[in-house]
């Protein structure tokens, strides 16, 4: 079976940051994938806890580093859009989020970078690129 390259991925956050508009260089994203286990365990569970699965949920992190020519803005926490994350050029995750969080940082030898988390707001489903 053949390893997947990471250099193939890429993320897409609609009106906000579009990897088609240059100045945007998306280097790193990550999610967390959740189901709440639900114990069900009453006085016949023989010592063994019982559980069932309930709500679903996703979190996610963005690291971009950001030319010139593209800007994220305080005023982008807070927004919801669609979002695509890219495994690599065919397969991909959709979804809803929020972004809860935007944290600029810049260091004298370095590039400017920026990261945004993200809360997913419904269903984080597979599809083709």
């Amino acid at each position: 079976m053949a390893e997947i390259v990471g250099y193939n991925g890429d993320f897409n956050w609609t009106g906000i940051v579009d990897m088609a508009t240059s100045g945007y260089h998306t280097h790193t994203w990550s999610l967390d994938l959740v189901a709440d286990a639900l114990d069900t365990t009453d006085f016949d569970s023989t010592g063994w806890r019982d559980f069932v699965a309930g709500l679903k949920g996703w979190t996610g992190s963005v690291e971009l580093n950001i030319d010139s020519s593209a800007r994220i803005a305080p005023s982008d926490v807070g927004a919801s859009a669609a979002v695509k994350f890219y495994l690599n050029t065919s397969n991909t995750l959709t979804g809803t989020a929020i972004c809860t969080g935007w944290h600029p940082a810049v260091a004298v030898d370095g590039l400017e970078t920026q990261t945004l988390d993200i809360q997913g707001t419904g269903a984080l489903s597979p599809s083709d690129a």
